[in-house]
């Protein structure tokens, strides 16, 4: 899938997606002219794992934090 692509899907930028693919983050393939292209399966397994920013934390006594 292409980096605008994965980026959607992801809610990141694109940036973002090269800096996690160079850490071994998200699997892809670079082409010789420099393109990036992200494995779909990896861009799926990686989709559940972030958390929006604004998470609401529910105390046991039943109050919000």
């Amino acid at each position: 899938m292409t980096p605008a692509e994965a980026a959607k899907v992801l809610g990141v930028s694109t940036n973002t997606l090269v800096r996690w693919y160079q850490a071994g983050l998200i699997d892809g393939v670079r082409h010789p002219s420099g393109h990036h292209r992200y494995v779909r399966s990896s861009v799926e397994r990686i989709r559940p794992v972030r958390i929006s920013s604004t998470v609401t934390v529910i105390h046991p006594n039943g109050g919000a934090a």
